[in-house]
């Protein structure tokens, strides 16, 4: 009924269940920063200590995701690269 995968596909499939999780982290940290900023009163003059403070972590935890999700396609592409270039010859 299914059938046994390889050591390849299963690496694969753990590598893209990372990236989707990573990819939603940050997508669900923009939208909260999007709404947090959008729709709460602020001072029009200057940005709350608070507000501030917490655009600061979302942005590091933003950063995180994107350095990991470009690592992780990076390194999955260069190794399909090198294959593609093996296969060739």
């Amino acid at each position: 009924m299914f059938k046994e995968l390889t050591t390849e596909e299963i690496e694969v499939r753990v590598w893209a269940l990372i990236v989707m999780v990573l990819a939603g982290i940050l997508l669900i940290s923009v939208v909260c920063i999007l709404i947090a900023v959008m729709f709460v009163e602020q001072d029009m003059e200057r940005i709350a200590p608070v507000d501030e403070a917490f655009l600061g972590i979302m942005k590091d935890i933003m950063l995180l995701c994107i350095g990991a999700i470009g690592g992780i396609v990076g390194r999955k592409g260069a190794y399909a690269a090198v294959n593609a270039m093996k296969e060739k010859e």
